[in-house]
C-alpha cells in the first residue's frame, strides 16, 4: 500500500507538471494521504525502539516523501487554479473541460479569486466602489481607533497586512517541549517521540538546540 500511494502520487504530480494543465485527480487523494500518513505515525508509535530501528526510519521517511509530495500536488494545482481564475476574470478563453476537473474547495477558490479580481477593478481602475468593503474594512477602521491614530480626512483606509505565513517542516521530536506558541499562531504541546509539522522558524531553532531532528524529504 505504502509504495502504491507513493507512487501514485509521484506519477501524478509528473503528469501535472508536464501537461501544465488542470487534470482529473481522485476526489478522495487528500482524504487517502492523510489516512496514510496517520497510519504510519501509528505504527512508528507501535514500535518497541523507534529512534533506534531502521523500521522507524523508514516509516519517517514514508511519512515525509507522501507529505512533501501532496504538498507539491497541491501547490502546481493551486498556481493552475490561479491561472484559469485570471484567464477568466481578463475575458480570455478558460478551458471549461479544465473547469470541470476541479475539485468542490478548488472551484470555491477559484470563484471568490475571480469575483475579488473584479471587485478590485471596479475600485481602482473605475473608482465605482470601495475594495473589499464591509466587515473587514469596518474592522480596520475600528483597530485604528482603538490603537488612537486618528485616520486622516479624505484619505483611504489602508488594509492591514496580514502576517506571511511561514513555511513548515516535518521534524521528529527528540525530547519533551515545554508548551509555545508558534510563528503560525497556534500553541504547540510536543513530546519525545512526536512527528509533527511545525513552522519553519520555530523548527529551526529546536533542530539548534538538539530537541528536534528535520526530517529531509525525498522526492
Amino acid at each position: 500500500m505504502a509504495v502504491d500511494l507513493l507512487e501514485k502520487l509521484r506519477q501524478m504530480l509528473l503528469d501535472m507538471q508536464h501537461s501544465g494543465r488542470l487534470s482529473y485527480i481522485d476526489p478522495g487523494l487528500y482524504d487517502d494521504a492523510r489516512a496514510y500518513v496517520e497510519k504510519r505515525k501509528t505504527d512508528y508509535y507501535d514500535l518497541k525502539n523507534p529512534l533506534e530501528s531502521r523500521m522507524g526510519s523508514l516509516i519517517i521517511e514514508e511519512i515525509g516523501s507522501v507529505t512533501e509530495t501532496v504538498q507539491e500536488i497541491f501547490s502546481v494545482r493551486t498556481r493552475q487554479v490561479l491561472d484559469l481564475a485570471f484567464q477568466q476574470a481578463e475575458g480570455q478563453y478558460a478551458s471549461k473541460d479544465e473547469a470541470r476537473k476541479m475539485l468542490p474547495e478548488e472551484r470555491a477558490m477559484y470563484e471568490r479569486i475571480i469575483s475579488a479580481i473584479e471587485e478590485c477593478r471596479e475600485a481602482l481602475v473605475h473608482g465605482e466602489a470601495a475594495p473589499f468593503g464591509g466587515d473587514d474594512a469596518a474592522a480596520v477602521g475600528r483597530s485604528d481607533e482603538a490603537d488612537g491614530i486618528p485616520e486622516p480626512r479624505g484619505t483611504p483606509a489602508v488594509p492591514a497586512p496580514r502576517p506571511a505565513r511561514s513555511p513548515y517542516a516535518l521534524v521528529h521530536i527528540r525530547s519533551d517541549v515545554e508548551s509555545f506558541m508558534g510563528m503560525d499562531g497556534r500553541t504547540y504541546v510536543l513530546k519525545m517521540g512526536d512527528i509533527v509539522t511545525l513552522p519553519e522558524n520555530n523548527a529551526d531553532v529546536l533542530c539548534e538546540h538538539d530537541i528536534a531532528l528535520n526530517i529531509r524529504l525525498n522526492k
